[in-house]
């Protein structure tokens, strides 16, 4: 079950899912940045491969790069001159002054203040694909990649969770290249997991646990009778589940996306 939701989650996803490229509310918490934006919210397993280019298992072997994101505007899409004659009053105020006051906090009320960073800090995984939930991207078994994800070694949030070296992980991911993140350099191209860290599953011995708790199920239809019992309690328990549950799941969401079209021409 997928839908918007504001979530007050600290990871400067505006591209796509992930990758915050400006306008992003930063303040200083505990030495560190502290990011806000906006994910799509995804209940299943089932979901987040809907909407994922490709689904994955495997290590990620090392990082690659770091780099701070500084945002810009993406290739074919020009910078609005303010300046331009549409964007001028016609009839302007003749009262008004040229510039307003600036706002001031009342006394006694701690504001945020002006943002601190001028940039989102990213890392960049090497991982390699050990396994295919859902094909894409032109990619085998045996391929290595890059993710990127929110560096949380410099900035404080909710929504994302590390990709640590040596770890095992299924992951939900969409294809950034160059003209998508104008503000990133040092990588081309790269894959951002879906949705913050509701694209993230960890891999253990036996079992796969969502990096989110908002994944209660694995199909749509078991996250709805889920979280229609918990309505008004507390919420479901996190899922528990196997690669090949995943799999089942990544499944069932192919076999929507086929019967879409058949539907949609009835």
């Amino acid at each position: 079950m997928k839908s918007k939701a504001r979530i007050s989650l600290a990871a400067g996803v505006v591209l796509t899912g992930l990758t915050a490229c400006s306008g992003q509310g930063a303040s200083e918490a505990g030495g560190g940045m502290h990011i806000q934006a906006d994910y799509a919210y995804y209940s299943s397993a089932e979901d987040v491969s809907s909407v994922a280019e490709i689904a994955i298992t495997g290590p990620v072997l090392g990082i690659e790069t770091r780099e701070c994101d500084k945002g810009g505007d993406n290739a074919g899409e020009p910078a609005i001159d303010p300046t331009e004659p549409d964007s001028v009053d016609p009839n302007p105020d003749p009262s008004a002054t040229g510039s307003p006051d600036p706002t001031v906090t009342p006394s006694g009320i701690i504001g945020d203040g002006p943002s601190a960073a001028d940039c989102t800090p990213m890392v960049f995984l090497k991982v390699r694909v050990a396994g295919m939930m859902k094909r894409g991207g032109g990619l085998t078994e045996g391929d290595e990649i890059i993710v990127g994800n929110i560096d949380t070694d410099k900035v404080t949030m909710e929504g994302t969770t590390p990709l640590t070296v040596g770890k095992q992980y299924a992951l939900y991911l969409r294809q950034l290249t160059a003209s998508d993140h104008p503000g990133i350099t040092s990588v081309p191209n790269f894959w951002i997991p879906v949705g913050g860290n509701q694209g993230i599953f960890i891999v253990g011995k036996g079992t796969v646990t969502p990096a989110s708790a908002n994944i209660v199920a694995l199909t749509d239809t078991e996250a709805r009778q889920k979280l229609s019992a918990a309505s008004g309690k507390s919420r479901p328990e996190r899922l528990h589940t196997t690669v090949a549950g995943l799999k089942e799941a990544a499944k069932v969401a192919a076999a929507k996306r086929r019967a879409a079209p058949r539907e949609a021409a009835k």
